[in-house]
């Protein structure tokens, strides 16, 4: 077994309403890190997280229940935490454990009641937080409508880290893509607010970038990044299909890239 020190550690915690599919989301993380060998399904009781019988019964998680897997070098854990109100005490306990907060939202369903209340308690601990909009391979989505939801409601640091492209059957990543194909918005222009806000966050990039008109490399936006996700200038948003696969792969890299939060940040 891999041997990992405390900065190659990671703690993570998936919170928003039930029925956002944050169970088939850490089922499809454990699989595309090859910590599973096949997905398992809600409907059939066969997921990791929701192995207590009640919960296969009922068909959603009823306890938060944590996972662990390695990607990229990293030990990456993960609490998979209940949505319906009834059990909203455990998700809100799990902030306590991590460094991130990743708020699920349903693409069919949009902001709902969890969906506010976890972000509200995931800023007020200080956490980094990203939104994942999940299932972006049902039908009758309106994606652009979610997304000025997302940011009239939680603020214009809510910024596109990904679209979808081509029917949804995956996604394009847009910080150090700055052209292609996508199925709304233009991977060009969320390129361009990403860039704008991240070199914010460095007086001497940004010198240089207003001088010369290049865009830094990501090697020198990395910093920026997680100093804006930190300090809750950034609010990621990324899109997933749980059951398709699509853009999972793109999600568990940002997972792993992502540096520890410092201790003295998490209460």
């Amino acid at each position: 077994m891999a041997k990992y020190t405390t900065e190659s550690i990671r703690a993570v915690a998936l919170v928003g309403h039930g029925g956002a599919g944050k169970t088939s989301l850490a089922e499809a993380l454990l699989f595309k890190a090859g910590a599973i060998s096949a997905k398992g399904a809600v409907e059939k009781g066969s997921t990791v997280c929701d192995f207590d019988a009640q919960e296969k019964s009922a068909g959603h998680s009823l306890n938060s229940a944590l996972v662990n897997f390695a990607a990229e070098g990293v030990h990456v854990h993960l609490i998979d935490t209940p949505g319906y109100p009834d059990f909203a005490g455990q998700a809100v306990a799990a902030l306590a454990g991590v460094d991130t907060a990743i708020v699920v939202i349903n693409a069919q369903t949009g902001i709902e009641l969890a969906t506010e209340r976890m972000m509200r308690a995931a800023q007020a601990r200080g956490l980094a937080r990203m939104i994942v909009v999940n299932k972006i391979d049902a039908d009758n989505l309106d994606l652009p409508a979610l997304v000025g939801d997302i940011r009239e409601r939680f603020g214009k640091e809510c910024l596109l880290l990904d679209l979808p492209a081509h029917g949804s059957k995956d996604v394009v990543e847009v910080l150090e893509h700055d052209a292609g194909d996508a199925d709304f918005d233009s991977v060009a222009h969320a390129h361009r607010e990403l860039i704008d806000q991240l070199v914010e966050e460095d007086e001497s990039l940004l010198a240089q970038y207003l001088d010369d008109g290049k865009d830094p490399s990501a090697a020198d936006l990395h910093a920026p990044f997680e100093k804006a996700l930190r300090a809750g200038h950034l609010v990621p948003i990324l899109f997933t299909s749980a059951r398709t696969g699509a853009g999972v792969a793109e999600l568990l890299h940002v997972l792993a890239s992502l540096a520890p939060n410092p201790a003295e940040g998490n209460p």
